[in-house]
């Protein structure tokens, strides 16, 4: 377990983190300059707090009250950034090793060996830096941060610089790293589909402030506020009013229409802020019977953007039933093949359904 309790003051603001670190894999999410490299730097002892605590599985690194304050070195801890900061006039083998200052020459070169079968890449150990590519460069990185056996790996975007396929074929690698050696591990990220493909645990920041922390589930799915559900992407958002409350469902209007949606706690006729889930908006096909179904509206298509696997709808429900002014009312988000069976190219006129579960509800503030 990691204990993160500390802060300190930056140039626009003071970074106040306060984290249990579970083991796995916990990615601090967020935007660039939130406070999630000085997170790592501070855990690792290249930086210091003004004030606070960190621990990793009981051992103090930092504790100001104790005036306690563990150089680098003997934090052993593996740390992975974004530049390799490989020596270049140094071979594989010897960059890999560089940190095994006590360690006997036939132990060190046994140990080389086995960091490099890990990451893939035995056979390169008399090769320089030049003469690999950026992905075998980010694994001998990765292969110096984990030979020194250290109680917890820090990854500070380290796949930002690559390729996708390199990228996805390293996020692989790193999980299976990080399970063989049971490594608690934190992971630096801006990009929200690395964080929900790596994560055990998402920790959302911004602005040196800890949002929301929780399973990758909860943090797309479950917001804990509108802040939280902006840098998750979401694409609908709306001022509402409730209408009515009961034990298991409620009634918020937005614009001219009503929607049923799910528990809330906030009063009848006091206002709230509504999210609509994009890739949880249906269209009804066709084809099926014609029934009744929750929350059903209808309009047309009046715009679309795709990304090859997903296509992003722009929606515009049929006058009076707007939800507001502009040109389009929803955003849509439906895989190809979906778009792609109903024919949605070729018929922009449809009904749509926007189950309970789509509508995520805030109280105003």
């Amino acid at each position: 377990m990691i204990e993160l309790a500390f802060h300190k003051q930056l140039r626009d603001f003071t970074l106040d983190v306060n984290l249990d670190v579970p083991p796995g894999m916990t990615v601090l999410f967020g935007p660039s300059g939130s406070g999630k490299s000085m997170t790592l730097a501070c855990v690792a002892g290249l930086a210091t707090p003004d004030d606070g605590r960190i621990a990793v599985n009981g051992r103090l690194f930092f504790d100001r009250e104790n005036q306690i304050n563990l150089p680098p070195q003997q934090r052993r801890v593996g740390y992975v950034m974004q530049d390799y900061l490989l020596f270049p006039h140094l071979t594989v083998a010897e960059n890999i090793a560089f940190g095994l200052k006590q360690m006997r020459r036939q132990e060190k070169a046994e140990t080389v060996q086995q960091a490099l079968s890990l990451v893939g890449l035995s056979g390169c150990e008399t090769l320089k830096p030049g003469e690999l590519s950026g992905g075998q460069q980010q694994r001998v990185a990765l292969a110096r941060a984990i030979v020194i056996k250290p109680r917890l790996l820090l990854l500070d975007e380290p796949f930002s610089a690559l390729d996708a396929p390199t990228r996805i074929r390293l996020r692989r690698d790193v999980l299976r790293i990080q399970n063989e050696l049971q490594l608690p591990a934190l992971f630096v990220t801006h990009d929200l589909a690395e964080a929900y493909l790596l994560a055990d645990r998402i920790a959302v920041m911004a602005n040196g402030r800890l949002l929301q922390s929780g399973s990758p589930s909860t943090i797309i799915h479950q917001p804990a506020n509108l802040e939280v559900a902006r840098m998750t992407g979401h694409s609908n958002f709306f001022d509402g009013i409730v209408v009515s409350r009961q034990a298991n469902n409620s009634l918020i209007k937005i614009g001219n229409i009503t929607l049923e949606a799910g528990v809330t706690a906030v009063a009848p006729a006091q206002p709230v802020s509504v999210v609509i889930r994009a890739e949880r908006i249906f269209l009804i096909r066709k084809d099926r019977p014609t029934i009744p179904r929750p929350n059903q509206v209808q309009g047309r298509i009046i715009e679309e953007m795709s990304d090859g696997f997903y296509y992003t709808l722009f929606f515009q429900l049929d006058h009076p039933q707007r939800f507001r002014r502009g040109p389009h009312d929803l955003e849509i988000v439906v895989p190809a093949y979906v778009y792609e069976r109903l024919q949605v190219a070729h018929d922009r006129e449809w009904q749509l359904t926007i189950p309970q579960e789509a509508i995520i509800l805030f109280k105003k503030e």
